[in-house]
């Protein structure tokens, strides 16, 4: 079975005060429609149902190459804008911004 997010991913914790989510959803859109682009497997964004201002991004691609690749490519200039936005509305700035890669698990098939 192919895992459905891709074969490696990319989690990117933030927190961002709920006053300001009117600002930080429209950016990451943007975000979303530059990760299609790149051609990554899949890109989503979830808020933390105890604590509005966790948000977390899930950043797919099909395997560790597949994210080396796109890492190397250089960053489009009309980016910067984007990211100075999310620089200002997270918490503590990009720089707080927490990752941690995951790939998956291959479970056995049940025998039954």
């Amino acid at each position: 079975m192919t895992p459905k997010l891709g074969g490696y991913v990319v989690e990117y914790r933030y927190r961002v005060d709920p006053l300001v989510h009117d600002q930080l959803w429209p950016l990451l859109a943007v975000v979303r429609d530059y990760a299609d682009h790149l051609g990554l497997a899949a890109f989503e964004v979830w808020q933390d149902d105890q604590d509005p201002w966790t948000v977390v991004e899930l950043h797919a691609y099909d395997s560790w190459a597949h994210h080396q690749r796109v890492a190397d490519k250089p960053q489009h200039p009309d980016m910067d804008k984007v990211y100075d936005g999310l620089d200002r509305l997270v918490e503590g700035g990009l720089r707080a911004v927490q990752s941690r890669a995951y790939v998956p698990v291959r479970l056995q098939a049940d025998a039954s």
